[in-house]
């Protein structure tokens, strides 16, 4: 078993019914996986402006899918470092500090993101 833990834009794509995201992550949980996704991320998700209250309804649901990570003074170290430097924009920082703290591989498909982070943990595209 391995520990996943998803980007946002993974998320977003399972939304918008990406059948390769959809299928990775039924193959994931069929294989009794653990996927876990940031806080920032839902954060992420419910705050687009265009969300009505089903579709929040819909999202909230599909979050609860997953094990939700919150802040530790580890990651909130590590994610201040990593956008002090510049490498990363604070929602990228939060998710790659949660990564990289927790040991989870993060799923991206953020080519920019992978190649800053994957001399810090591992990093797979869907």
């Amino acid at each position: 078993m391995k520990s996943y833990l998803l980007d946002s834009n993974i998320l977003i794509g399972f939304l918008n019914g990406d059948q390769k995201i959809a299928d990775w992550i039924f193959l994931a949980k069929k294989e009794n996986n653990f996927l876990f996704i940031s806080f920032i991320s839902s954060i992420e998700l419910l705050s687009l402006k265009e969300l009505k209250d089903s579709d929040i309804e819909k999202i909230e649901k599909f979050l609860s899918s997953f094990h939700e990570v919150g802040a530790s003074q580890q990651m909130i170290k590590l994610s201040a470092a990593l956008r002090r430097k510049g490498l990363l924009t604070l929602g990228d920082a939060i998710i790659a500090s949660t990564a990289i703290s927790r040991h989870f591989t993060l799923v991206t498909n953020d080519k920019i993101l992978k190649k800053k982070v994957e001399k810090f943990t591992e990093v797979i595209s869907v």
